[in-house]
């Protein structure tokens, strides 16, 4: 059995073909869904149109650089997961990377361990936000719903007008109801016939004579 992949979309933003070809290729066996741009354009382009979970990007990329594109990225959605690969290890990158945002830095050549392992940590931050909106999404629907039984329930209250001889029921509008016709209207309730004993006595008395 293959390792279950990372159940996340990932867009790789990288202009060097070779390098390009060979993580991609790589990442495919790690990840659900696999976005792939050359260059900061076709990068921000592509995180609009797939709106990926986790973005692994270059620094130094013709057209337009990788920490421009986090810059943007960040700007519309901070949660956003970014991962930046450089040759650079200089502060200046460094401290740039951190002011745009920047989730992980992994150095180039890139050792796959540890850009697996930077992609790992955010998977996880990513899930946990996934769960978090899913609960919340769910109780959301429970207090909607208990709202709409609140107010079902509600429309049963107060002082209800009852004719003391036919037991019919005044609605609104001034029409007189039979109690079941009412209660169905202003309820989800359901109704199944039968007698009480007294009833039934009245209603069968020859049958109830011998008993």
């Amino acid at each position: 059995m293959g390792i279950a992949k990372l159940d996340i979309a990932v867009l790789y933003v990288e202009d060097e073909q070779i390098t390009r070809e060979i993580v991609a290729e790589m990442l495919k066996r790690k990840v659900r869904i696999l976005h792939v741009a050359a260059d900061g354009e076709e990068g921000i382009k592509a995180y609009r149109r797939h709106q990926p979970d986790i973005v692994i990007t270059d620094i130094r990329m013709p057209v337009r650089d990788g920490l421009s594109m986090t810059r943007e990225i960040k700007e519309e959605d901070r949660e956003t997961p970014v991962i930046v690969t450089s040759a650079h290890s200089d502060s200046g990158y460094l401290m740039e990377s951190i002011d745009v945002g920047v989730d992980r830095y992994v150095l180039k050549p890139i050792d796959m361990g540890k850009l697996f392992s930077a992609l790992d940590r955010c998977a996880g931050l990513v899930m946990l936000r996934r769960h978090v909106r899913q609960q919340n999404e769910e109780r959301e629907n429970l207090i909607r719903e208990l709202r709409e039984a609140l107010a079902r329930v509600k429309k049963l209250s107060g002082l209800i007008p009852i004719c003391s001889s036919c037991k019919k029921i005044r609605d609104d509008s001034g029409y007189w109801n039979q109690i079941e016709a009412f209660i169905r209207e202003h309820s989800d309730a359901e109704f199944t016939h039968g007698l009480c004993p007294e009833c039934a006595k009245r209603l069968y008395p020859n049958y109830y004579k011998d008993k």
